[in-house]
């Protein structure tokens, strides 16, 4: 394959009379054209016969004719080489959009690239944008990605000296099993627990698998990495799985301490509180977004579709309402028309899920700082928050002897599987309940 150079006078020449030059070359029967950047006049141009002069020299040529043809050779020089050099590798002819891309100086980055060379911490975040784009998973997740990827970014800054500059970068193929170790230990020495520590590897670890089926990075390498995850069975150092929840006691005394509250605001925000107790726990994104369409007050029952925060898919939960949930509705009936609490304005798109999510923040902040300021009040040994609801409905629910599968079913668990791990240190004291009540046989 030969390149040849020819002057574009088909073209409009530039202000000084002058055409541009340009290389082709041929494959697959189409020919591929490239701008050199050198112009000259027609009367300067000899063509491109062979011998490397194609710009006419000396006293009567250009006056920088001997620069110029040096340039153009070694421009053709360059791309000789490289399409040579894959000639010889592949014994066949070049594909199109391959000599394009060599013509354009892109080749070799392109074969760069298809190396590995490519920023990591970029990928994984492109990667799991991809994920939330294709509702894999939800606005929250998306947000907590681009956070780790943040943390994991300070420590290749802080540590490894990389990720200063954009020539100073990760890139996909060089992480190594090591890499992650020291990330691991890292976040370990900044006071990361290991359930808060596997999560920050997730995004990692599946844009890690795409790396693999690109070939970036050995099969063995990837299983070594995804071989790091923590253990999180709740015996690692200064992990604590003790559930915060309130007992009958303290549940009445958060209600008096409620009714004796300065701000109307505090009463609501024990309102929506006591409404998740006495309604399956229901979380306070069921809470925000519970519709008074839903809400049947003559059979005491809520049928709503479930927001949760890791999973788009809608689950409808049909939740029998306690007396006390009861109560709570008929003192809010009539102020807003929409939604029950309104926490959101009645007119609100529950489809656009980032501004949801970002409402759902924000409330949920106000809210808790309410309620930790009544928590102090009344003496409990805990941060009173918005979630201590759901876990007083578990606990209660089941210390009282509920039935696990109606308690899982009730509080919309997807399996009683994690109703028995969130309520672990529960369970027992259940047990021993039922075992002196109901299994206590006297023979």
């Amino acid at each position: 394959m030969e390149g040849k150079f020819f002057l574009r006078t088909d073209n409009k020449p530039n202000q000084f009379g002058e055409h541009m030059i340009n290389i082709q070359y041929c494959t697959q029967g189409v020919p591929c054209k490239k701008k050199t950047g050198i112009s000259v006049k027609p009367e300067y141009w000899l063509g491109d016969n062979g011998t490397n002069k194609y710009i006419k020299e000396g006293p009567n040529g250009h006056p920088k004719g001997k620069m110029l043809n040096q340039l153009l050779t070694n421009i053709k020089k360059g791309y000789d080489e490289i399409i040579d050099s894959l000639i010889v590798q592949n014994n066949q002819v070049i594909p199109v959009p391959v000599l394009r891309s060599i013509l354009n100086g892109t080749y070799s980055e392109e074969q760069e690239i298809s190396r590995g060379k490519v920023d990591f911490v970029q990928f994984v975040l492109d990667f799991n944008e991809e994920e939330y784009k294709l509702g894999k998973v939800g606005y929250s997740i998306w947000v907590n990605v681009q956070s780790y990827m943040k943390k994991f970014k300070e420590f290749l800054q802080k540590t490894k000296h990389i990720h200063t500059s954009s020539d100073n970068l990760l890139y996909c193929r060089d992480v190594t099993v090591d890499l992650i170790r020291d990330y691991i230990l890292w976040r370990k020495d900044n006071g990361n627990i290991n359930k808060t520590i596997n999560h920050s590897l997730t995004p990692i670890f599946k844009a890690l698998k795409k790396c693999c089926r690109e070939g970036w990075i050995e099969r063995e390498v990837y299983d070594e990495i995804t071989e790091l995850y923590l253990p999180t069975n709740g015996q690692e150092l200064g992990e604590d799985k003790k559930i915060d929840y309130l007992t009958i006691d303290q549940l009445k005394s958060l209600k008096e301490a409620a009714a004796n509250a300065k701000f109307d605001r505090t009463r609501d925000f024990v309102d929506m509180f006591m409404f998740s107790f006495f309604c399956g726990g229901l979380r306070v994104s069921d809470i925000i977004s519970l519709k008074w369409e839903e809400v049947d007050m003559e059979n005491k029952m809520v049928r709503h579709y479930q927001v949760k925060n890791h999973n788009r898919k809608s689950i409808l939960l049909t939740i029998p309402m306690a007396d006390g949930a009861v109560k709570i509705l008929e003192k809010w009936k009539g102020r807003n028309e929409n939604y029950v609490f309104g926490l959101l304005d009645d007119e609100f798109d529950m489809s656009d899920e980032e501004k949801f999510q970002n409402i759902k923040q924000s409330r949920t902040r106000t809210i808790n700082q309410s309620l930790a300021a009544l928590g102090e009040k009344i003496d409990l040994p805990f941060k009173l928050h918005i979630h201590c609801a759901r876990h007083s409905f578990g606990t209660n629910g089941l210390n009282n002897g509920g039935d696990i599968k109606t308690i899982s079913a009730l509080m919309g668990h997807s399996s009683i599987l994690v109703t028995e791990k969130v309520y672990a240190t529960v369970l027992p004291e259940t047990l021993q309940k039922n075992v002196q009540e109901y299994l206590n046989f006297e023979i």
